[in-house]
């Protein structure tokens, strides 16, 4: 999975100032139809790094800059639950990051979490400190998203 560019947090955040998240980049792929399928296998350098990461969130559990490297490598190594533990403890931080929310909207929705997914995503396309891009992103994903 390739890394998107950065997302700048607000200044007012207690959030690391930019967070690494790979889900948000190009057009949104519809979830795997099948649950059981497994991601691409992680290269023991990843796993390493994610291993390590996931040691520190347990020493420093609310250290957001922590939460965040985990967040990210875990969604590298195809631990797409775990990614979303760690950002929505973000959340508890401070629940006015639009950013980490169109990540969890978009982490949701890979797993096919489609209600979850557009809680999310309308949260972000709709807060007042989002910027255009995240609103932009937001609503490509709701739009994906199919109707009930």
């Amino acid at each position: 999975m390739a890394c998107a560019p950065a997302l700048a947090q607000t200044p007012a955040s207690k959030a690391p100032k930019s967070l690494a998240m790979p889900a948000t980049t190009g057009t949104p792929v519809m979830p795997q139809a099948s649950p059981g399928q497994k991601p691409a296998e992680a290269t023991p350098a990843e796993r390493a790094a994610y291993d390590k990461a996931f040691q520190a969130t347990l020493e420093k559990p609310s250290d957001p800059e922590t939460l965040a490297r985990f967040a990210d490598l875990a969604v590298k190594v195809g631990d797409i639950e775990g990614a979303i533990s760690a950002l929505e403890r973000l959340l508890l931080i401070d629940a006015n990051q639009p950013e980490v929310k169109l990540e969890l909207g978009v982490l949701y929705y890979r797993l096919g979490s489609v209600d979850a997914a557009r809680m999310y995503l309308e949260s972000a396309k709709t807060s007042k400190e989002a910027s255009a891009e995240v609103k932009e992103r937001a609503d490509t994903f709701l739009k994906a998203i199919p109707k009930n």
